[in-house]
Parts: C-alpha cells; sequence; structure tokens
C-alpha cells in the first residue's frame, strides 16, 4: 500500500573508529519494491566493510488544514 506521504530512502552509514559514524541519503522513491532494488544493488557493489546501506521509511507529517478541538 503506497501512501502519497510514505517515502523510502537508502541511507549510507559511514564507520569510524574513532569518531561516530556519519549517515548520507543516497536514493529516496515511494515504490518499496524499487527501493529494495536498488538496497540490492549498493549492497553488491560495495566492497568497503566500513560503509553499510539500509533502509529507512519517511512518513511526512500530516499538515492539519482545520483546528482540531
Amino acid at each position: 500500500m503506497v501512501h502519497n506521504n510514505m517515502m523510502y530512502l537508502i541511507l549510507k552509514e559511514r564507520h569510524y573508529d574513532s569518531i561516530e559514524n556519519s549517515y548520507d541519503i543516497v536514493e529516496s522513491s515511494n515504490d518499496i519494491d524499487k527501493i529494495n532494488d536498488k538496497l540490492r544493488g549498493h549492497q553488491l557493489i560495495n566492497d568497503n566493510k566500513n560503509i553499510s546501506f539500509s533502509i529507512v521509511r519517511y512518513e511526512s507529517p500530516l499538515l492539519l488544514t482545520e483546528e482540531v478541538a
């Protein structure tokens, strides 16, 4: 089920020994099948053991158009 305000992000996490890990968004899509395919692609071509990829679901906040009592 696809929601208009639902997005999937692929995060690239770089692991360090002496400082906190860093994160970058490398892909995004509203289609879960497409983002899973892209994740597999990133994982297949990644040969750096200090880098990992994962999917995060992002849902944008609701915008209220009327005051709720």
